[in-house]
């Protein structure tokens, strides 16, 4: 590498040419002295191997040899690649000007005449490498200079004000479209024609003038070239003397097209959702903070609606995200056909902020309504997009149903800022929700109470999931045939601090709603198993403990993967534990439920259809499902000894069930007579309060030891004790 001396990690490498061996064994020896590595030639045709080969930093080339001369040698050595950056150092005993000129043409950098001085030659040759150091140096910053420019699309002009003629750097001539011809020697007035132009009058004036007054000036502007437009950035300031007067004024062209277009796309990306085109919710908020502005200023009323499509996550999961993006987008020209500039309809409202149609996020949507006489406005747009919303779409071949809920929040009855109003609009659309799809609802105080507490509640999930506030209690489940007890149904229980016990129906659906549940059935399972373990290690009987896994989202849980690492943790097998789903669980996300439930069976854990006959399943369902254990519903069993219907339908699920190989377990038997018309019907299983109320751990373990007691009196005695 050449120069690689200067940084002092080598010596620099001299090269000595010179055919007579005395004169470079001379040579060689002072210029060791100085600190050089030396490699020898004796001939020109030598020399230029030995450039090739060792790239010297530094060349002493006699002049007068046989064959090639100096002269010749030097110009090859030239034309060598690397060869424009070597030192030479022409060595002469010919002290005549026209062989110094000869030396200069043919490329030396520096000649010495014979008989040489060696003190002067090794000084020489040391301000030799600094210079090759410092033209290297310059070679560098020019090509990075020029690199630079081209990569950036930066191009220069200047002014030399002792003749006032200009020129225009090959890059300013690119940028700008010109032909050489139009580079050079240029009057100021054709600079000025050439890099502005005069139909861009307000630019060129500014230019002139700065040239003139010779002063900083700054423009942007745009151009025509090759048929597109270009954005040009120009900035020009006067360079002076050491004495400050002024010498030149440079001129810097920059091509900024890719910059405003990156400018224009980090401005959409900023305020604008990517997928649907709508404005996002940066926008959303700057938008409604000018609205306010304006409706606060002009004592007005507008409104904000609130919009979420129905069961969206369960079509995204059940179909991919592509077809779900496609549904947002489908919906997003939907919402920009029905909101139009016309729905602002107070009078005389020409400074009125236009309506808006954003996405918020997800699957939800905020339209503003910037200007409305009457809630009733906001109601007519609201049934306009739900009319307009196709409740059937094809989307990647397959049909699916499509409605939306909208919550509407009015300024300022329903509040006078921004997060309450948008707040307050949320609230209204998940009532819309549950009433039902494809509906809208305005706010109310009332509504906001129940969101409030619905929301203190999903907080307090949260601590009582670190706290270790949530408990199982357990049910047992017993045989008819001889009342023994086979094992249990876990329940779970909450223990709130200040409320005391929550039960299930107050907070299992929020759990479902926002996701929490999956970590309350990650509980369950961890605790059920944790106390089933426990139980065996006391050496009451091996029985199995049924747990309820609650949640439309059931299939993606990763429920198979959680029962195996626990069974394993605690050295359980799979009938050890058994998986309670309710029909509507099934009835979400088939295919994922279906390869979920064969993942539970491969361990050999059994699967209960719990609450069967209060769902929508389709008989057939039970066969795809493969489920091992039907539960009668209590609202069958409650009132079965009066009520002839329920008697025929216990009678039918029970014929069913054992036709299809299941067991059938009653829930909620409390009477003697329940339990002997179940019993009489063939009915397989039983819980409920008529043996005994889910109960906690320990009051479980004395049931098991009453059981247990029970059975060795029978033993002993011979007789069978009736069951209660």
């Amino acid at each position: 590498m050449f120069f690689s001396d200067l940084k002092m990690k080598t010596k620099p490498l001299a090269l000595i040419v010179d055919d007579d061996n005395s004169s470079r064994m001379t040579m060689a020896a002072a210029l060791r002295k100085a600190g050089f590595a030396i490699e020898q030639a004796a001939s020109g045709e030598m020399a230029i191997a030995l450039f090739n080969e060792k790239r010297p930093n530094l060349i002493f080339l006699d002049v007068m040899m046989p064959g090639m001369d100096g002269f010749q040698t030097c110009r090859e050595i030239r034309s060598c690649l690397g060869g424009e950056y070597v030192q030479i150092l022409m060595v002469t005993g010919l002290n005549d000007i026209e062989s110094i000129e000869k030396a200069f043409l043919a490329g030396g950098n520096d000649f010495i005449a014979k008989p040489i001085n060696w003190a002067m030659l090794c000084h020489r040759a040391h301000y030799m490498l600094r210079t090759g150091k410092a033209l290297k140096e310059i070679h560098l910053s020019r090509s990075f200079l020029a690199k630079t420019q081209d990569i950036a699309k930066i191009g220069n002009w200047k002014v030399d004000y002792q003749d006032n003629l200009c020129t225009i750097s090959a890059e300013a001539a690119q940028l700008l479209g010109l032909s050489p011809g139009q580079r050079e020697d240029l009057a100021i007035a054709t600079l000025l024609d050439t890099v502005v132009g005069r139909e861009k009058k307000f630019e060129y004036a500014i230019v002139e003038e700065a040239i003139r007054e010779r002063k900083t000036f700054t423009v942007n502007f745009q151009i025509v070239f090759a048929g597109r437009a270009r954005h040009i950035h120009m900035h020009g300031e006067v360079l002076r003397t050491e004495t400050g007067d002024p010498e030149l004024f440079l001129g810097v062209v920059h091509d900024s097209t890719q910059m405003k277009q990156a400018e224009k796309e980090i401005r959409y990306l900023a305020f604008y959702d990517s997928l649907t085109g709508l404005a996002n919710r940066t926008l959303l908020l700057n938008r409604l903070d000018q609205v306010l502005e304006h409706s606060k200023r002009n004592k007005r009323s507008f409104a904000l609606l609130f919009m979420d499509i129905d069961h969206f996550k369960q079509i995204n999961d059940s179909m991919g995200h592509h077809a779900g993006d496609i549904l947002l987008k489908n919906t997003a020209d939907v919402l920009k056909q029905c909101v139009r500039r016309s729905d602002v309809v107070a009078a005389g409202a020409g400074d009125t902020p236009d309506n808006l149609v954003a996405r918020h996020g997800g699957d939800e949507f905020v339209i503003i309504l910037s200007e409305i006489v009457s809630s009733e406005n906001a109601a007519v747009v609201a049934r306009r997009i739900l009319q307009a919303i196709p409740q059937k779409q094809v989307i990647d071949g397959q049909e699916i149903s499509v409605t939306a809920s909208i919550g509407i929040s009015v300024f300022p009855e329903d509040g006078r800022d921004a997060d309450t109003l948008l707040r307050h609009a949320d609230t209204a659309m998940y009532h819309a929700k549950k009433r039902g799809n494809n509906q809208y609802q305005f706010f109310k105080e009332a509504l906001n109470t129940a969101a409030v507490l619905r929301f203190a509640l999903e907080r307090d999930m949260k601590t009582a999931l670190a706290n270790g506030d949530f408990i199982l209690h357990f049910q047992p489940q017993l045989r008819f045939s001889d009342g023994g007890i086979l094992g249990a149904e876990a329940l779970i229980r909450w223990n709130h601090p200040q409320k005391g016990f929550v039960p299930p129906d107050q907070f299992i659906a929020i759990a479902e709603d926002c996701g929490l549940i999956v970590d309350i059935n990650k509980w369950v399972i961890e605790t059920a198993c944790l106390q089933n373990r426990k139980w065996r290690d006391m050496g009451l009987p091996a029985m199995r403990i049924a747990v309820n896994l609650s949640g439309y989202r059931f299939g993606e849980q990763n429920i198979v993967k959680i029962l195996q690492d626990t069974l394993t943790r605690y050295a359980l097998d799979g009938d050890s534990i058994e998986v309670e789903v309710t029909e509507n669980v099934l009835m979400h996300d088939t295919e994922a439920i279906i390869e979920t439930l064969h993942g539970i069976k491969d361990l050999g854990i059994k699967v209960a259809l719990d609450d069967f006959g209060t769902g929508y399943s389709s008989l057939s369902y039970l066969t795809s499902f493969h489920v091992d254990t039907i539960k009668i519903d209590r609202s069958f069993v409650m009132d079965c000894c009066d009520n002839k219907k329920n008697r025929i339908i216990i009678k039918a699920i029970i014929a069913m069930g054992h036709s299809l190989d299941m067991e059938i377990v009653a829930e909620g038997i409390e009477s003697v007579e329940q339990f002997r018309l179940l019993k009489k019907y063939g009915c397989d299983e039983y819980q409920g309060y008529y043996f005994s109320p889910p109960v906690s751990a320990i009051k479980f373990e004395s049931l098991l030891q009453e059981k247990a007691l029970t059975s060795v009196k029978e033993q002993k005695s011979g007789t069978r004790i009736p069951a209660p």
